[in-house]
């Protein structure tokens, strides 16, 4: 057999690498071979075909010198046999690995594996380091269903180390992301003839023992009587800010102002950039959404206004919301939102003000299709019709003013730039058409009084 040599630390020790990798073959142990790859590496494998196989097996045993002749020798008889009784050792350490899998390695092959947004990433990451600490490098098989039940207890009892208190929705929380982990385990981790080994998924027993505490979502909005308060409070703040020369304060203003216009997400507003606003053709695009849907919606007259004025505060990183730190954008608003809520006689949230611009467009039966757009709700499968309604920033133009027409009549805040009369009376018409209900009421009598 060609480089065949009985393998003492003197012979391969000697052995030097050419330009291509290069077997050498133990006359000691049939089987046993040494293989010297171009960089210098030394390394003891086992090649044989199995019992019953087509092809040779290659498995790998270490390195040369940190293991020794002896110790290659005795690894190479074990699977030699292996070999023989048709199991292929390279299977059987994977099917080992696989029955072993740790939680963290579950997860770092789930989060490779899908397209999840930043904050939902960070989400799960703050998870498995607040609650999960102590399983992160056990066996996935540790999580049995005893101990899914007292983890999902003891976090909402708060019992966590770290915990202040309990927390139900973080429990609940937590026990979806285990489940989507065990789920994910069930097809990715194959034992023997691509058996299943995660066959059941532990979490199950919360919904068999009715466990889950079901934590309702969130249904809180500015009520149409409190918009006045809301946007009162708004610019006072704003106007402090700027006097104080607080450009993160002031920022953070106009965002507010723009979720409670626009229905945004906050992630939506944050990362909003320059190079996807169109002021002239009064349209914007966003490119960065949860669903990862690109949404392009038109600009309303007193968001014009709005943007117009940020416009005058660009920089060059090309964030709408822009302020001076390593970012370039506003990241964590909270601390402005909080003062904000110091002055007003109820509380909101960011998406609370999501609610509240859906709220207004369903009062004002703008159509489901048309609001589903408004604030890119994915569509059904299912729904064929929808597939086929096309709504451009024209189609919803309309829509997107009648909205915060309503919002602004009951603030009592309004626009200062009207669309011109055009030569041909088309200013006038579309501003009719881009009129609430209220408004041309409003209109109506003034001309009537008038005659």
């Amino acid at each position: 057999m060609k480089n065949s040599l009985r393998f003492t630390v003197k012979e391969l020790t000697a052995l030097k690498p050419t330009n291509k990798r290069t077997r050498y073959h133990d006359t000691a142990v049939d089987g046993l071979v040494l293989e010297v790859s171009p960089s210098g590496t030394k390394s003891f494998r086992v090649y044989k075909r199995a019992k019953g196989a087509k092809s040779p097996s290659n498995v790998s045993l270490g390195q040369f010198p940190s293991l020794t002749i002896d110790q290659a020798r005795t690894k190479a008889r074990e699977a030699l046999n292996e070999l023989a009784m048709g199991i292929n050792p390279n299977e059987r350490m994977r099917v080992e690995k696989n029955h072993h899998v740790s939680l963290q390695k579950v997860f770092d092959d789930y989060r490779l594996s899908k397209s999840l947004s930043s904050n939902t990433l960070k989400g799960y990451e703050q998870a498995l380091k607040c609650y999960f600490s102590t399983y992160l490098k056990k066996p996935l098989m540790a999580l049995t269903e005893e101990a899914v039940k007292k983890l999902h207890a003891d976090i909402s009892a708060g019992r966590i180390e770290g915990m202040r208190s309990g927390s139900h929705a973080q429990a609940d929380l937590c026990m979806r992301l285990l489940r989507a982990l065990f789920n994910y385990a069930k097809y990715e981790y194959r034992g023997f003839n691509n058996q299943i080994i995660f066959a059941e998924n532990p979490v199950k027993i919360l919904s068999h023992q009715r466990a889950w505490h079901n934590i309702e979502r969130r249904r809180t909005y500015i009520r149409s009587h409190q918009l006045k308060e809301f946007f009162e409070v708004l610019h006072s703040k704003r106007e402090r800010y700027i006097l104080e020369k607080s450009q993160f304060g002031s920022t953070v203003c106009d965002l507010v102002e723009m979720a409670v216009l626009t229905g945004l997400r906050r992630n939506e507003l944050l990362t909003l950039e320059w190079e996807f606003i169109d002021l002239d053709a009064k349209s914007f695009y966003v490119s960065k959404t949860k669903n990862g849907v690109p949404l392009e919606l038109p600009i309303s007259h007193y968001l014009c206004e709005l943007l117009s004025r940020r416009l005058n505060l660009k920089d060059e990183r090309g964030f709408v919301f822009n302020v001076d730190n390593s970012q370039g954008r506003i990241v964590d608003p909270r601390k402005v939102l909080s003062a904000i809520n110091d002055e007003l006689s109820f509380e909101f949230t960011l998406h609370d003000l999501r609610r509240t611009y859906t709220t207004v467009a369903e009062s004002l039966s703008l159509g489901t299709y048309t609001i589903k757009r408004l604030l890119n709700h994915k569509s059904k499968r299912d729904d064929v019709t929808e597939g086929y309604t096309i709504l451009t920033p024209e189609e919803l133009r309309s829509p997107s003013q009648r909205i915060e027409d309503y919002i602004l009549d009951k603030s009592e805040v309004r626009s200062k730039v009207l669309p011109q009369k055009s030569s041909s009376g088309a200013g006038f018409s579309e501003f009719i058409g881009d009129l609430g209900n209220e408004e041309k009421k409003k209109l109506m009598k003034l001309l009537m009084d008038s005659l």
